[in-house]
């Protein structure tokens, strides 16, 4: 029986896509690098802010120049991150949760900052055990620690929870963890890439995992 579930942020509880398309280009724009189409930074994100940088970048950079423009861009996306909105359905879905006794927490590779403050802008009446983003000396995922952690936090054994996200690093973050999953597909990434990283069970809108609990 699932007790608990762990949500993913961008993609899944947050659409955050379009600031992201506008932070990362203009930082490539500051750089004098070609700028991505949305398509290419959608399938860019998910692994970090660091990661998605060295996807666009046009060439192999050195440790600290990828860390010079990933200042930069996050310096952009600070400007654009609050636009960010929510999914349709994803306000009901949760309060229905909330109100059914699911214990309800989200893990994102996002900085901390930035999750935190998102999840506080469009869910404010949810009240999730914990919200997690990327920390100083933690890793990220798909390494487990976090989802361990929050299971920790829930007071739940990990086979009683589902971890629910949109991307194949969602999956094998929840597999990791030993938790069931279930991939969404009103994110970023698409059947097949959630069904090739082993998801146990797709949603093709939010009131789907009603239908599964």
């Amino acid at each position: 029986m699932i007790k608990g579930i762990i949500f993913d942020l961008d993609g899944t509880t947050i659409n955050t896509l379009n600031e992201l398309y506008i932070s990362i280009n203009q930082t490539l724009k500051d750089y004098g690098y070609p700028t991505k189409t949305m398509d290419e930074v959608r399938l860019g994100v998910g692994r970090g802010f660091r990661k998605l940088v060295e996807k666009v970048v046009p060439e192999k950079l050195d440790e600290e120049k990828i860390a010079e423009i990933g200042r930069s861009y996050q310096r952009s996306y600070t400007e654009n991150y609050l636009k960010s909105t929510v999914y349709p359905g994803m306000p009901e879905l949760l309060k229905e949760l909330q109100d059914r006794g699911i214990l309800l927490a989200v893990n994102s590779n996002k900085s901390d900052r930035f999750t935190k403050d998102l999840i506080a802008k469009n869910y404010p009446d949810i009240r999730f055990v914990a919200v997690y983003g990327g920390r100083d000396g933690i890793p990220l995922k798909p390494d487990p620690t976090t989802a361990r952690e929050i299971a920790d936090l829930m007071g739940l054994k990990t086979g009683e929870i589902l971890y629910v996200g949109d991307s194949d690093v969602d999956m094998y973050t929840g597999k990791n963890a030993g938790m069931k999953t279930a991939g969404c597909l009103w994110g970023f990434r698409d059947r097949e890439t959630l069904n090739e990283a082993g998801a146990d069970c797709i949603l093709e809108k939010p009131e789907d995992l009603l239908k599964l609990l």
